[in-house]
């Protein structure tokens, strides 16, 4: 049980990690952000069965923290509240479903809540200040049997043996249940509508949640509305850090009862390399199944914008010791602008659970026998969610990359893709000049938009951000600076 909450405040020297404040666009959008602590106890779980779960420890303290992100005058607030379970696979809070969100949940008065989510992330924190997150704490004093991991990949696993990952559930619940209802950092007058997001090993926690928490009993949900993206579908969150390691069925990872709209957003890496062929699922607008799945074409799990390029220059990731870049050997990381997709993903699911409107279907990747994408003549994916930037496109978006380990040895890195621009010649070839170019990225961004995968506000940008990269990308080639579309 939640116990007490309080607030840590900003000073010259001090404040939090990660911080949006100083990102492109955060205060011109009339934004603010707060941290809070949080103390309480919790309990820790097992399997009992299908789906239902046994208390193994009662009662355990801890101390964490959340993010929140909102507009700072108070009468903005939309009612939209998007928790996010910061992922903590890189050994940091990270960020994901704000970094591909932000512009949407800002320009709408959105609130944003990021919660740490593991203990892995705790040396991070205090690297980072470790005066103002010292009290954070999910340590344990029980004994437990050694847990060898199995053959889970290292990325995955616990990395603090003396602390209980299992603590999280209850703190999850606990916390919605306050947004539902606190006003010291959630302002009066709108009725709340609470989302659950998570990005890559986040979305298997979410999973996770659904099987176990999410629906306390008949007719009741924790959350209004869920958003998992990037989902590794392979990776099977257990309910205690005991059970990490331990063989499980990777179709838990699957959506079989969800009485309030989920939407579930993949990228070329997870249906090729991650096993989302394995839990593909169709649509449904049953009243016990509310579920749509997008799969993003040409975009990777990490890209360009939203791992190199958020993080560039950001002090307080030098001062923990980890500046994200591109691990290959090719020349250029995966930058397909996912973000659009995102936008309108997120407003897809408000208007469901507000207004009861159905999102779009939309398309799948085409797959061949193996479960792989299939690409066509110019090397990209079939179907699939798409942008003007695979419509009419300037490079191959490549749903991995070429990594050279220690030994020598190249092998396929599945979480970052690369690509490969075109040549002016072929520039020439596909589309005659910027004017034509320009007509067919027009043409491409009205039908998306009519369809409901681009935003209205998005597709100017969208369009000139299209011109931008083919004459940018024109004079990748080869280093020649002249030779870009001629007009």
């Amino acid at each position: 049980m939640i116990q007490r909450i309080y607030k840590k405040e900003y000073s010259e020297v001090s404040h939090p990690f990660p911080t949006a404040v100083r990102k492109p666009g955060f205060m011109e959008a009339g934004y603010v952000e707060e941290e809070y602590f949080f103390e309480g106890t919790a309990n820790v779980y097992e399997e009992a069965g299908e789906k239902t779960r046994r208390v193994i420890h009662e009662n355990l303290p801890y101390c964490n923290r959340f993010l929140v992100r909102k507009p700072a005058q108070g009468e903005r607030f939309s009612g939209n509240i998007v928790v996010e379970i910061l992922n903590a696979t890189a050994g940091f809070d990270i960020e994901r479903m704000w970094v591909v969100g932000a512009k949407e949940l800002m320009r709408g008065g959105d609130i944003y809540v990021g919660i740490t989510s593991k203990p892995d992330v705790l040396d991070s924190l205090k690297k980072a200040d470790h005066a103002r997150y010292a009290p954070i704490s999910w340590k344990i004093t029980y004994e437990r049997p050694e847990n060898q991991y199995g053959g889970l990949d290292k990325a995955a696993l616990p990395r603090k043996a003396d602390c209980e990952t299992g603590l999280f559930w209850d703190m999850l619940t606990e916390l919605a249940e306050i947004l539902r209802t606190d006003t010291e950092f959630i302002p009066e007058g709108k009725k709340r509508y609470l989302y659950l997001a998570g990005w890559s090993q986040s979305a298997a926690y979410m999973y996770t949640y659904l099987n176990y928490f999410a629906f306390p009993a008949a007719g009741l949900s924790v959350f209004d509305g869920y958003l998992a993206a990037g989902g590794v579908h392979s990776f099977v969150v257990p309910l205690n850090q005991n059970d990490y390691g331990k063989e499980q069925d990777v179709r838990k990872n699957m959506i079989t009862y969800m009485p309030v709209p989920f939407i579930s957003v993949q990228t070329e890496s997870e249906n090729a390399y991650f096993d989302g062929i394995k839990t593909r699922q169709e649509d449904s607008d049953r009243e016990d199944l509310k579920y749509r799945v997008y799969e993003i074409a040409g975009a990777t799990h990490d890209t360009k914008f939203s791992m190199i390029d958020y993080y560039a220059g950001d002090p307080d990731m030098e001062k923990i010791g980890i500046v994200p870049d591109f691990p290959s050997v090719d020349d250029y990381p995966n930058d397909y602008p996912y973000e659009y997709c995102f936008y309108a993903v997120y407003r897809m699911l408000f208007s469901w659970v507000r207004e009861g409107k159905c999102p779009p279907h939309g398309e799948r990747i085409e797959v061949d026998g193996d479960g792989r994408n299939k690409t066509d003549a110019l090397g990209n994916a079939v179907s699939g969610m798409r942008t003007p930037f695979l419509d009419v496109p300037a490079a191959v978006y490549y749903p991995y990359c070429a990594v050279k380990r220690a030994n020598g040895e190249i092998v396929k890195h599945g979480l970052f893709g690369h690509m490969e621009p075109f040549s002016k010649r072929k520039l020439e070839k596909l589309y005659g000049n910027l004017e034509n170019y320009r007509k067919l990225v027009e043409g491409s961004a009205q039908k998306h938009m009519e369809a409901g995968f681009l935003l209205p506000e998005d597709v100017t940008d969208c369009v000139e951000e299209a011109i931008q990269r083919v004459v940018k990308l024109s004079t990748h080639n080869r280093g020649n600076e002249s030779e870009i579309l001629e007009l």
